[in-house]
């Protein structure tokens, strides 16, 4: 087996060994080594960079740069190491609904499905806090658990499922559905153009940073860096271009500029300060 440069680099930086044949175990470290290293943000769309889709192009950034990215970028990349190392794997599209089932919602989100000995998995490296850190089982009617979450994957009407999260108190939160259509590149880019082009797009309006671990998830949307363990969820406001800074590389180990860092406070987080307390903090 002899992969490309770009994957090569990818593998070596989560430092994954390549089974002799597909295993369910290679899959699951590398969804949760990917999830845990690599950050899912919107800093690229807000900034007004072009975003590639092509594989190398995500590679320099998210592996090399170590700036992450969102979901048509980390799950090509995922997908890319797998099909090249041999693994039975489908490109799938997603609506994301947050649990407004009624919403008319396009194809925004890409996910892969991976069929090892004859059982199918989902697999998502680029949902951010609330998506799961290892393969799911499509099959399963039950309670999944993964990492601090726990999952559920319920069949609905016309070939199509909802993956559902399971929140405090027994309510099933559904974070997207997809359905078993055939999806190409192509879809991808029409999801992708929305997604970072639109003025309406959640990505193109919010600051947003994730990474998720085991044990522990961090998210920063906007003016509120939320740290979530086992035991509590922990918030904390942003209220300086330089706190804004030093989150960005402490917890999420991503360098700005002080430039871009002042840009991204005034445009996304002083109105938001000032909105909540009536003035911007000194």
């Amino acid at each position: 087996m002899i992969l490309n440069e770009s994957l090569q680099n990818y593998l070596t930086d989560l430092g994954l060994m390549v089974p002799e044949t597909p295993t369910i175990e290679f899959v699951k470290q590398l969804q949760a080594k990917h999830i845990e290293r690599y950050s899912f943000n919107s800093l690229a769309v807000i900034l007004g960079e072009d975003i590639s889709l092509d594989l190398e192009m995500i590679t320099q950034k998210i592996v090399t740069r170590g700036l992450g990215g969102y979901c048509f970028e980390h799950n090509k990349l995922t997908f890319e190491l797998l099909k090249a190392l041999g693994y039975d794997v489908q490109l799938k599209m997603a609506r994301v609904l947050n649990n407004n089932l009624d919403r008319k919602a396009g194809r925004t989100h890409r996910i892969t499905l991976v069929t090892i000995d004859g059982m199918t998995y989902v697999i998502d490296t680029g949902f951010g806090g609330s998506g799961p850190i290892s393969p799911l089982l499509l099959s399963a009617h039950g309670q999944q658990k993964s990492g601090l979450d726990s999952y559920r994957i319920v069949a609905r009407e016309h070939g199509e499922f909802d993956l559902q999260l399971l929140v405090e108190g027994g309510d099933n939160f559904t974070l997207y559905r997809f359905d078993n259509a055939i999806y190409t590149d192509a879809d991808c880019e029409l999801g992708h153009f929305y997604s970072h082009q639109n003025p309406n797009a959640v990505f193109v309006k919010n600051l947003m940073v994730t990474l998720k671990k085991q044990d522990k998830t961090f998210a920063l949307l906007n003016t509120e860096l939320i740290t979530r363990d086992k035991h509590k969820e922990q918030k904390l406001l942003i209220t300086t271009a330089k706190m804004l800074e030093e989150t960005l590389f402490s917890v999420f180990n991503i360098f700005l500029e002080p430039v871009l860092v002042e840009h991204l406070f005034d445009r996304f987080l002083a109105d938001k300060l000032v909105e909540q307390d009536g003035e911007l903090p000194s």
